[in-house]
């Protein structure tokens, strides 16, 4: 079934873009709290209702890398910053953060079981790699934490129907190194989700051992991936290693990219420009991640940084987020949102993949900071020079 976005509300382009948040020199002089986060949460429509609702000011300062945002840590004051499962945790080893307490969180009990306990259901898969419901606690009694999550996705491949045949609209990681779609293939540009999804396609493939775990590579399998990489790149096979939003966009629109590493949004914003792109449900399963707010070690105001993770977990900043076609990881959005983006977005109607439920059963891995990042960077540049 086809995509549609006819109800998404301002187009994912407009709702992932840089956030333009004035702040009126009458407001200035008033409560503050400062933000280290994304374009894709430190959005305007939110910045503004949690401004609306406590009188507070949002300070927001945008990066689009999570190391960013924890090196962001080290050197600025910061309240509460945007970290996922791997780097909340990273976080907490270098003391960058401290614990929240989820008695404080008034809907913590409406959390999605993939992300409370690990996994949707007790037949589920609990994925490799960081998983948040196995990973953000931090004491036996489960009920502090080293982040707050947010929302969710499970990230697959997008591609051109056009070009690429995709039967049942399910297609293999290891579709990416076909040689098929040489010089019209895009890969995530940022070195360890580049090399967790060359890795997912070459195990796919047959070219790492089956005990490979994607998501954490020794030093000798970062080797392996690299060297293909490296080869690949040397034939043409990519067309693109791309970073931002907006490229992939631009890329996959004019076709010059007809299969890639996408984010369900570019996906959505690329057929609403009448593109035949697709979604694929991933064979081996899909790639999750889920993003939270931290609370700072440096934070000037605990009370404040409550405020604004329980703002979060109310429902409204869960419904924008969904009209861009993430997940609330609370159910406490519907109030907020259209019954007919709950229909699509949760329920799945018109869209790949089917329905919540569908996609949260079919979970291979969770993005994870690696333990050896330093040696995926320094080999990552070598493929980049190469």
């Amino acid at each position: 079934m086809p995509i549609s976005r006819r109800h998404l509300i301002g187009g994912a382009a407009a709702g992932l873009g840089t956030p333009a948040f004035h702040i009126p020199p009458v407001m200035a002089q008033s409560r503050t709290i400062n933000l280290a986060g994304a374009s894709f949460d430190m959005r305007e429509p939110i910045l503004r209702e949690f401004q609306r609702r406590t009188r507070v000011t949002p300070r927001p300062w945008v990066n689009p890398s999570t190391q960013a945002r924890v090196d962001r840590l080290r050197v600025a004051q910061v309240d509460c910053a945007t970290l996922d499962a791997p780097f909340s945790l990273f976080a907490w080893e270098e003391k960058l953060i401290q614990p929240i307490d989820t008695t404080r969180l008034r809907n913590w009990d409406k959390l999605h079981p993939l992300l409370r306990e690990g996994r949707a259901s007790p037949t589920s898969p609990l994925g490799l790699g960081a998983n948040p419901g196995r990973t953000m606690y931090i004491d036996e009694g489960r009920t502090r934490t080293t982040y707050a999550p947010m929302f969710f996705q499970m990230d697959s491949i997008g591609y051109n129907s056009a070009f690429v045949d995709a039967p049942d609209n399910e297609l293999s990681w290891g579709e990416l190194f076909n040689p098929k779609y040489r010089g019209r293939v895009a890969l995530f540009g940022i070195d360890w989700l580049g090399m967790l999804d060359a890795a997912l396609g070459m195990k796919a493939l047959g070219l790492l051992p089956p005990e490979t775990n994607p998501t954490g590579l020794t030093d000798k399998e970062v080797d392996i991936v690299v060297a293909f990489l490296i080869e690949k790149k040397r034939e043409g096979h990519f067309r693109a290693l791309w970073r931002a939003y907006g490229e992939l966009v631009n890329l996959m629109a004019a076709q010059e990219v007809v299969i890639a590493d996408a984010w369900w949004p570019v996906v959505v914003e690329v057929a609403g420009k009448g593109i035949p792109v697709r979604y694929a449900v991933a064979k081996e399963g899909y790639r999750a991640w889920c993003v939270g707010q931290a609370i700072s070690h440096n934070c000037r105001d605990v009370d404040l940084a409550y405020e604004w993770l329980n703002f979060w977990m109310d429902g409204f900043a869960g419904a924008r987020q969904s009209e861009i076609g993430y997940y609330s990881t609370v159910d406490t959005f519907r109030p907020y949102l259209d019954p007919a983006l709950i229909e699509s977005v949760y329920d799945g109607k018109g869209r790949d993949g089917g329905s919540l439920g569908d996609r949260t059963s079919k979970v291979y891995v969770w993005n994870t900071r690696p333990k050896n990042l330093e040696y995926y960077t320094e080999k990552w540049n070598e493929f980049l020079a190469a």
